[in-house]
């Protein structure tokens, strides 16, 4: 009789089940091995993150989001449906924030979609984000409220 090599139990192999074969190994030689720094302190981490788990839970308290007009986020991004995508990524975090949680036209209040009064197409590239997501041009709509919004004529 073996001890596994994991836990320790008595086996007749070296692991006495898969759970322990896997995190000994991967433990051992780990598919992923750190290959950036910490931008705070240094640390080895993996490539998904700039930051290490303590910094990076630090990071996003203090995190303050850059203002910037449209035409830099349409330069920033490359192209104009990525400067858009932030712009209704950012109207959601706001939306969020301001408790919009039940559509404006019907009262549902399972899922929700934040809808821009004026389009972000229709501002000027000089125009804020900060402006086009402003309080008095978002509004939160059900997924079929916001279709007929979008698509019926005024």
């Amino acid at each position: 009789m073996n001890a596994c090599l994991k836990c320790g139990n008595p086996t007749k192999t070296k692991f006495c089940g898969r759970s322990c074969a896997n995190s000994y190994n991967n433990r051992v030689s780990p598919k992923r091995k750190p290959e950036h720094k910490c931008l705070d302190c240094g640390k080895l981490i993996n490539a998904q993150r700039a930051r290490c788990k303590k910094h990076y839970l630090e990071w996003l308290k203090t995190k303050e989001v850059k203002d910037m007009t449209l035409t830099e986020a349409i330069y920033e991004k490359h192209h104009r449906s990525s400067a858009y995508a932030l712009v209704r990524t950012r109207a959601r975090a706001i939306a969020k924030k301001l408790g919009l949680d039940t559509c404006e036209k019907c009262g549902y209040n399972k899922h929700v979609e934040i809808a821009h009064k004026k389009g972000i197409s229709t501002f000027e590239g000089d125009t804020l984000i900060s402006v086009i997501n402003s309080k008095e041009n978002l509004m939160a709509l059900c997924p079929n409220c916001h279709w007929e919004y979008d698509n019926m004529p005024l």
